[in-house]
């Protein structure tokens, strides 16, 4: 089972979405990112699996790859 944080471009910059629900919203992806990677650290349900994905500009969401065991900031 897998938990999906979709970063997606917004009218106002970036913003990560969970479970159909919107982040806040951040001036580039990489903040955007840094941010749903934070929440995934607090995230307590260790039976599914954490994907990061990106929307592309034809819409498709692409999986982000990741960055090991734990983000580096």
């Amino acid at each position: 089972m897998e938990k999906c944080f979709d970063i997606i471009p917004h009218s106002s910059g970036w913003i990560y979405v969970l479970d159909g629900k919107a982040s806040a919203s951040y001036p580039s992806y990489s903040l955007a990112l840094r941010a749903a990677r934070l929440h995934a650290l607090r995230e307590t349900d260790t039976l599914r699996r954490i994907v990061f994905r990106r929307q592309e500009l034809n819409g498709q969401m692409t999986a982000v790859k990741p960055e090991g065991p734990r983000p580096s900031f």
